[in-house]
């Protein structure tokens, strides 16, 4: 009877707790979403309100990730920086039990507009000629226009026309924004009284050795809207059009190449009716080369005693834009730059390359022999690599093969572990831009569509990186460039890895051809080592060099690591490692 009797008494407290709190007891709270998986762009705010049933005001909530409670409200409102795919868990306790569901949240990237514009974004016309610009833009959907001259607003179409009456450079500025975001394209104009198409070669004459491959390069002061023809002994050939001819000569003696560049003055970067501009309108240059060919190897200088391991001459220092170019002394030849570079590697302290394209060509005393022993290495090249910190260079040869003694013969590259890969560029080409004031940026833009700049450094004061020895306001540099993306390991910006590759390139912390386990975190020079046998010419064939007289060492990246700035390889000294030191 009692226990019966206690039934009762709990039965009616229940019921009127239950009148209380009208809901049912004996149930614990329920969760559901409106969504299966949500999806939110980066950087851009999800706001996640579930629907929860059997819910009180004695209720907790929070959502967890990964273990960490990242909020205790009902409602969580989410971003990420990073895209990919995140899993939250939301949990309900009440007094009556707990509920947990999880939801699944893909970040996806920004569908941010992308410019480009056909003829890329250094352009010359003529004074008073009309200059339609007509952007491409990706992701245009609700896009708005903003043409900017001086930072003043002179359009807000999409296509603007440009036109001055009075020489000089100018700089415009496109600003495209939709929903996500915005992006900005600078244009460089060079507006002159009559726009020259000057043509010639670097040598009247160009050296070449029976059965190699060679690159004939002319020089042009732009490339836009030009068409090139080839001549062998006066006659065309119509298989190459390109900006160099590729020749292997077959026997010893002279060939004229002749080229003839011919360039549109269209006034449009887009031609909207489908024609190109009149014959009468054109602008034809030429120029000639004679190619000397002799049999290989014929110029080759044995070492002897008294001959220095080290390389002993710098032919030309030019290295691009970078933070420790100009700083600390003022050169204003490349004579002055040449004997810098050399005191400093007769001091053992490096030289830097600045961005992509710098370069520095030296010579030896004697040539350097291809061992040709397998695993054997012939030179090496001392930069200031270490774990987590590499800037490498390439590194190309060239044999003395008319034997003057100059570097006027043929470069070939060095293979490494980055040839071939998709995501190295052979041909890359890049423009530097003097900056019109001091402590500013330096401009570039390149033959692939991009443009950007070479930071100016509050820790490197000089007043600018640009090369104070280059006599114009612009240079272009050509070379490989290698798919280097530096990357912040911190995650807050403080921590910068520049990674390193396999081998084949200088001031890079190779497993391989730095010969060495020593993570060297003090930066002291230390050697990558090369062989002559890697030589290849520019279509990638391998080419036999018993020797080798000169090197040239180019900077391979074009990127940025945060506050370091712009990678640029550095050079401390070149050595024939097979002469004693």
């Amino acid at each position: 009877m009692r226990r019966k009797k206690l039934s009762v008494v709990g039965l009616l407290l229940l019921l009127g707790l239950f009148s209380c709190r009208q809901v049912d007891p004996t149930l614990p709270p329920v969760i559901t979403f409106d969504e299966q998986e949500y999806t939110v762009k980066t950087e851009r705010l999800l706001k996640i309100t579930p629907t929860i049933k059997y819910d009180n005001e004695f209720a907790a909530y929070s959502w967890s990730r990964e273990g960490q409670v990242i909020s205790r409200e009902k409602e969580l409102v989410f971003s990420a920086e990073s895209t990919g795919t995140y899993y939250v868990t939301f949990q309900v306790v009440t007094p009556d039990g707990t509920a947990r569901r999880e939801v699944k949240i893909s970040v996806v990237d920004l569908d941010l507009p992308i410019i480009s514009i056909d003829g890329g974004n250094d352009l010359i016309i003529e004074t008073g000629e009309q200059l339609t610009l007509v952007p491409k833009v990706k992701n245009d959907e609700e896009l708005k226009y903003k043409w900017l001259e001086g930072g003043e607003v002179v359009s807000e179409e999409a296509q603007y026309t440009f036109s001055k009456d009075e020489d000089g450079v100018y700089f415009l500025s496109l600003e495209a924004t939709n929903a996500d975001g915005v992006d900005k394209y600078d244009v460089r104009i060079t507006v002159m009284k009559s726009v020259p198409l000057q043509v010639s070669f670097p040598y009247e004459t160009q050296s070449a050795t029976v059965g190699r491959l060679m690159r004939i390069i002319p020089i042009l002061p732009s490339k836009r809207n030009v068409t090139f023809q080839w001549f062998v002994n006066g006659v065309e050939d119509k298989a190459q059009t390109k900006d160099y001819y590729s020749f292997t000569p077959t026997a010893t003696g002279s060939t004229e190449i002749r080229v003839v560049a011919t360039k549109s003055k269209s006034t449009s970067t887009k031609d909207l009716e489908g024609t190109r501009a009149a014959a009468d309108e054109n602008l034809v240059g030429e120029a000639t080369v004679v190619v000397q060919a002799s049999e290989p190897n014929q110029h080759f200088r044995a070492a002897a005693a008294g001959n220095s391991p080290f390389a002993t001459d710098v032919f030309e220092y030019l290295p691009a834009p970078g933070q420790f170019i100009n700083e600390g002394t003022s050169m204003y030849t490349m004579k002055e730059a040449n004997d810098f570079a050399r005191k400093r590697f007769e001091s053992n302290v490096y030289v830097s390359l600045g961005g992509f394209g710098g370069y520095v060509v030296v010579g030896f005393d004697h040539s350097v022999r291809n061992t040709k022993k397998g695993l054997g290495y012939d030179f090496a090249i001392m930069g200031n690599s270490f774990a987590g910190s590499s800037e490498p260079g390439i590194v190309w040869v060239m044999q003395d093969e008319n034997g003057n003694g100059i570097p006027d013969d043929n470069w070939y590259e060095l293979k490494g572990s980055e040839t071939g890969k998709p995501g190295t560029i052979q041909d890359y080409e890049i423009t530097y831009y003097r900056p019109s004031s001091a402590k500013t940026d330096v401009q570039w833009t390149d033959n692939q569509g991009n443009r950007g700049t070479v930071d100016w450094l509050t820790f490197h004061q000089q007043d600018s990186y640009y090369p104070l020895w280059v006599p114009t306001d612009s240079y272009t540099l050509r070379g490989t460039r290698l798919d280097f993306v530096p990357y912040d390991k911190s995650g807050n910006g403080s921590f910068w890895v520049n990674p390193e590759f396999e081998w084949g390139y200088a001031d890079n912390f190779s497993p391989i051809d730095r010969l060495t386990e020593d993570d060297n975190y003090n930066a002291a020079p230390n050697a990558n080592h090369f062989k002559i046998e890697h030589a290849i010419d520019h279509e990638g064939n391998p080419v036999q060099l018993d020797y080798i007289d000169f090197v040239k060492v180019q900077t391979g990246a074009n990127a940025k690591a945060g506050w370091l700035g712009e990678n640029s390889t550095e050079v401390f000294q070149i050595i024939d490692i097979q002469i004693p030191q």
